[in-house]
C-alpha cells in the first residue's frame, strides 16, 4: 500500500482498515461457532452410529441413558443429548451470525457524510438502523 500523502488520506486509510476489521471479526466468529458445532455434531453422530451398529442400542437409550461404567464416559452427568444440543446451538448461532452479517449495510463509517451536498441519499440508507454512516471521521490537526 502506498504511503498517504496528507492527513486526510491517512484518516481514510485508518477508517478503511478499521471497517475491514469490523466486518471480518464477526465473520470469523460465525465461522468458528459453525465449525465447532459441526465438529461436535459429527462426533455425536459417530458415537450414535457406533452404539447402534456395534452394541445394538436403542436410540433413546443412547441419547438419554447414562454412560457411567462404559468405556466412553462423557463427563460428570453428561448425556449424549446434552452434547447434541450444544453442537446444534453452536452450529445455528454460527450460521445466524454469518447470515446476519451478510445482509448488513455495505457502506462504511462516514459514508453519508462524505457524499456531496446535492447527492441523493441511497434508498437503503433511509431504513437502515446504523448511525455511524452519518458521522464524520474526526480530523486531527
Amino acid at each position: 500500500m502506498a504511503k498517504p500523502k496528507n492527513l486526510m488520506e491517512s484518516n481514510q486509510v485508518e477508517v478503511t482498515v478499521w471497517t475491514r476489521m469490523r466486518r471480518l471479526l464477526p465473520n470469523l466468529a460465525g465461522l468458528f461457532l459453525a465449525a465447532l458445532g459441526a465438529i461436535t455434531l459429527a462426533w455425536v453422530g459417530q458415537l450414535i452410529w457406533h452404539d447402534v451398529t456395534v452394541w445394538g442400542k436403542d436410540i433413546t437409550l443412547i441419547f438419554f441413558g447414562s454412560r457411567t461404567g462404559e468405556n466412553i464416559s462423557l463427563g460428570i452427568g453428561m448425556k449424549v443429548i446434552y452434547y447434541f444440543l450444544i453442537g446444534l446451538t453452536f452450529l445455528l448461532l454460527g450460521l445466524v451470525t454469518l447470515l446476519r452479517r451478510r445482509s448488513k449495510c455495505p457502506h462504511y463509517f462516514g459514508y453519508l457524510a462524505s457524499l456531496p451536498k446535492n447527492a441523493p441519499i441511497p434508498q437503503e440508507c433511509l431504513s437502515c438502523q446504523r448511525v455511524d454512516c452519518i458521522m464524520t471521521p474526526v480530523q486531527q490537526s
